[in-house]
C-alpha cells in the first residue's frame, strides 16, 4: 500500500472512530451482529486445526480475541493494524495483549516467530485510490501465508452482487481461489455464511485428510 492509499485508509477509520467510538460501524461492518458471523468463520478454522497461536491482521479493536475467548480458546493472540486510533482503543481494552502498528506486507515478528493461524477480516474491502487492490491483496495474503504454520483465513466482499458501493472493493471469488491455489493445493472457499461476502482458507499442509488414494506400491494385486 503506497503512502497516499495508506493515508486515505487511516483517515477513513480515524474519522469513523471519532463518530462512532468502539462500534462495528467504525469498522464499516454494519449492525445486527454481522461481525460475529464473520468471526465465527475464523474461529472455525482455529478450532479445526487446533491452533495455539493466532495473528490477527487488521485487528481493529481486537474483538476477535473476545470472540475466541468466549468459545473457550486460551491460545496466544497477537494483532497488528495500521490505524493508531483503533490500536489505542484495543490496548485500553486489552492491556495484556501484544498489539502493534504494522502493515502485514512489511511485518517482521520478533525472533522470526510464526503463527498457527493468520487471519484478516474486513481488511481488504476499501477501494484504494491507486486502484492497486489486487496487487495489495496478493502481497498481503502471500505474506500471511509465509507467517502461518497451519492455515490462513481471509474474508472479502464478493463480486457476486447486484450493487457495488463506489468506495468499496469487491473481490472476484474466482481470482481469490487462483491466488490461494498458487500457495497450496489444499484450500477452501466459503460463500455460504453471509450474502455478498466470502472467505478464503488456505492450508499450509496440502495433504488431504482421509485421502482415499494410496501410492501405487501400497495397492493390492490386480483382480
Amino acid at each position: 500500500m503506497d503512502r497516499v492509499d495508506r493515508a486515505d485508509y487511516v483517515e477513513r477509520y480515524e474519522r469513523r472512530l471519532r463518530d462512532h467510538g468502539h462500534s462495528p460501524e467504525t469498522l464499516g461492518w454494519g449492525k445486527l451482529g454481522r461481525e460475529h458471523v464473520r468471526f465465527q468463520v475464523m474461529a472455525d478454522v482455529v478450532r479445526e486445526v487446533g491452533a495455539a497461536s493466532v495473528l490477527d491482521v487488521g485487528c481493529g479493536f481486537a474483538d476477535l480475541f473476545d470472540h475466541l475467548v468466549q468459545q473457550g480458546w486460551d491460545g496466544d493472540y497477537r494483532g497488528i493494524d495500521i490505524v493508531p486510533g483503533l490500536l489505542a482503543e484495543a490496548r485500553r481494552r486489552h492491556p495484556s495483549l501484544d498489539l502493534r502498528e504494522a502493515d502485514i506486507t512489511a511485518y517482521e515478528p520478533a525472533h522470526g516467530s510464526t503463527f498457527d493461524v493468520v487471519v484478516a477480516s474486513g481488511v481488504f474491502n476499501a477501494r484504494l485510490r491507486s486502484g492497486a487492490n489486487r496487487a495489495h491483496i496478493a502481497r498481503s495474503v502471500e505474506r500471511m501465508y509465509a507467517l502461518c504454520r497451519r492455515a490462513v483465513c481471509v474474508d472479502f466482499l464478493s463480486t457476486y452482487v447486484d450493487f457495488q458501493h463506489p468506495d468499496a472493493w469487491h473481490t472476484d471469488p474466482a481470482w481469490a481461489l487462483e491466488l490461494g491455489r498458487g500457495m497450496s493445493k489444499r484450500l477452501r472457499l466459503r460463500h455460504d455464511y453471509m450474502p455478498f461476502e466470502f472467505a478464503l482458507i488456505v492450508y499450509r499442509d496440502d495433504e488431504h485428510p482421509g485421502n482415499v488414494f494410496r501410492p501405487l506400491h501400497e495397492s493390492g494385486p490386480a483382480s
